[in-house]
């Protein structure tokens, strides 16, 4: 295949593959539905308490405005500063794309589209970001061990256990790779071999920059608590979204369902997880004790609350879009 033929084929292809998604996660979502009972799920949800749903998602809030000082932190690191009014703005704004773009990275190039406009080069802001998502991974990663551990004796799900802890290094051992410039090279390599110089030089800025953060261990490490923190609270909102249904289960559970379901629902296979989340809950959450209909509710009210809240992200792109039409026939007419 020609280089010329690679963009036309990808993009024949983009518009299947995201109907294939969409169509995907109509068959899951409708199949899991037809494991409940419609109208006991709509029994569930219509009886959950107002007041603690409203904590959830303040709760879910306060963890999206720790998320967005903590990308801050990581971009202030590579050089990049912004005011933390207006990262956190940018944060929310990926987060609306997250949820209402068919792909799972596309908040991610939202955000690091504006960032970059107060950056030299693009991949200090991409670096930022990457190193975002890898100290998440490892955060809720280590989490899932430690409830992997506790719930060793509870619920004998000894492989499940075993594939946690294989991510949880997988992670740990990529975010050590930063630290080893001669194992970042392996990036690079196999462009190097194919004779893609362009993207080979692209790839050795991004590790270069990554390999910066060695020199920024007190971020880093700010980086990991803050991150801690987000996971942990994202988990607790499930926890109150439970109990507003009326649900008590050990928070072992939580800490050790929710890591896997965001590492399922992250594989690019669906909409945004949408069947894929709750057919995995429905599994995961009965071995707990739950009704197939607590079991869906509690990660879909979850998501729902996650929804509305990344709204804020669109009242903001919205609002902003006007005055960039505005600035660009300035522009023209000077």
């Amino acid at each position: 295949m020609s280089r010329e033929s690679g963009p036309g084929t990808f993009a024949k292809l983009k518009i299947p593959l995201i109907a294939l998604k969409i169509l995907l996660s109509v068959l899951l979502f409708a199949y899991v539905i037809a494991k409940v009972s419609p109208r006991n799920v709509w029994s569930t949800m219509r009886a959950a308490d107002p007041g603690l749903l409203v904590l959830a998602a303040g709760l879910f809030l306060l963890s999206s405005l720790i998320g967005s000082w903590l990308w801050a932190r990581l971009l202030r690191a590579q050089g990049v500063t912004i005011p933390y009014p207006k990262a956190a703005s940018y944060y929310f704004v990926g987060l609306f794309f997250n949820n209402f773009l068919p792909s799972n990275i596309g908040g991610d190039i939202a955000r690091i589209s504006d960032a970059s406009k107060h950056a030299e080069r693009v991949s200090s802001v991409f670096s930022a970001t990457l190193m975002d998502r890898l100290i998440g991974v490892v955060a809720i990663g280590f989490l899932a061990v430690i409830a992997s551990i506790a719930a060793l004796h509870r619920v004998h799900l000894h492989a499940l256990y075993a594939a946690t802890f294989v991510v949880f290094l997988a992670a740990a051992a990529l975010f050590a790779s930063i630290f080893h410039r001669g194992v970042l090279e392996a990036f690079e390599r196999p462009f190097r071999a194919i004779g893609a110089g362009k993207v080979e030089r692209a790839i050795g800025r991004l590790m270069d920059d990554l390999h910066g953060f060695r020199n920024q261990r007190g971020a880093l490490a700010a980086a990991y608590v803050a991150s801690t923190l987000v996971q942990i609270s994202r988990i607790y909102v499930h926890d109150l979204v439970g109990l507003a249904l009326g649900v008590r289960l050990s928070l072992t559970y939580y800490f050790l369902f929710v890591p896997i379901l965001a590492a399922l629902i992250s594989l690019p296979i669906s909409l945004n997880g949408i069947g894929v989340r709750e057919g995995a809950a429905v599994v995961l959450f009965q071995m707990a004790g739950l009704t197939r209909e607590q079991a869906f509710s509690i990660p879909f009210l979850t998501y729902v609350i996650s929804v509305l809240i990344s709204l804020l992200g669109g009242l903001i792109f919205i609002s902003r879009t006007p005055r960039r039409a505005i600035g660009k026939r300035i522009e023209r007419r000077a």
